[in-house]
């Protein structure tokens, strides 16, 4: 089965290109949907899992889809 990351997190292409804002934004705005619900927790638990530095805010790098306040990514 082909590989679908080579582990270098720290050079990974899609988490550090300015346009993870949107991956950042779309998964906190699904984990916040229904962060009441199930569904909130699997959200998390799946990205997690599958690729931990997508929890991570690309704005003020806060984990686990986590913000400081003021950050950008959550007032748009």
């Amino acid at each position: 089965m082909k590989q679908l990351c080579d582990g270098k997190c720290n050079k990974c292409p899609i988490v550090n290109h300015p346009n993870s804002r949107m991956i950042s934004k779309i998964l906190n705005e699904l984990h916040d949907a229904f962060k009441d619900k199930k569904i909130g927790k699997t959200v998390y638990t799946i990205v997690q899992n599958s690729c931990p530095n997508l929890t991570v805010c690309y704005d003020c790098r806060i984990d686990d889809l986590c913000h400081t306040e003021g950050c950008e990514i959550i007032g748009e």
